[in-house]
This record gives structure tokens, sequence and C-alpha cells, in this order.
């Protein structure tokens, strides 16, 4: 496994790869890059962070259940700027009750900015928990609202 950093306007990612492709991206509270030549995954971030948003996924190592799996799948539906309830996405993959077990697929998200996790909001519309904190789900809705 090798495991390289990366900075993004909300801070720096601990990024891991298997044979296979990226396997996790993991927020780093504190912290500088080690190295900052990891072009492919940094110019994959700087796109999401672009008007445009990013169109397509780096080569990821999704591991997971199958429940989780369904999740994840259905979150990268979800248009940009646009948000979905968690309730929402439970019933999308058929599994109607279970709301609470689609915030538990999204904390357990490898990679989230790219399987946009951020983009399941409450019912009641508010932001809910993200593995990444609170504020920075408010900005990426933000950026991705506005832009």
């Amino acid at each position: 496994m090798e495991i390289k950093f990366v900075s993004s306007p909300i801070g720096v990612f601990e990024s891991t790869y298997s044979n296979s492709g990226l396997l996790r991206l993991s927020f780093l509270w504190e912290g500088e890059s080690r190295h900052p030549h990891d072009r492919p995954l940094q110019k994959k971030i700087d796109k999401f962070f672009s008007p445009q948003g990013l169109k397509t996924l780096p080569l990821i190592d999704m591991q997971g259940t199958n429940f989780q799996l369904n999740v994840w799948s259905a979150l990268c539906d979800i248009p940009r700027g646009q948000t979905e309830s968690y309730i929402s996405i439970a019933t999308s993959i058929g599994a109607p009750k279970a709301a609470r077990a689609v915030g538990t697929a999204c904390k357990m998200n490898p990679v989230p900015l790219f399987i946009p996790c951020h983009r399941v909001i409450k019912q009641d519309q508010s932001y809910g928990a993200f593995a990444l904190g609170a504020e920075n789900k408010k900005f990426l809705l933000n950026i991705e609202q506005n832009k």
C-alpha cells in the first residue's frame, strides 16, 4: 500500500492506494503534504473544486458490504449542487426503513470527496453529520450550489 498527502481548499488529505486504485481518502485535521507531487490525485481534487466539477472519478478500489456499495453507488447519482435525504437514498436502493444505515454507510465512505456523501442531508433539511466535519459539509454544499 502506498500513502500520499495532497492539499485541497478544505485541508490536507491522506490518500491510500492498493494495486487496484485509490482505496481511501482520509481528511487530516492538521499537517502539510509530504508528497506535493501526487499530481494525478491532486488534479482530480482540483477539478472537484472547480466550477465544472469532477466529471470522472479516479480509479477507486471500493471495498465494503453490498449495502454500503449500493449506498455509495446511489450517492454518485446525486447531481452536483443538489441534495437527497437519507430516507430517499434508502428508498432508492430498496431499503426504505434503512435511513440510519444509510447514514452509517455515508460515515464509512472511504473516499468522501469522490463519493459525495456530503450531498445527503436529513429529512428536515438540516445538514446532519459528515466525516470531514460539519463546517466542511456546509462549505462543499455551498461551493457546489453556487457554481
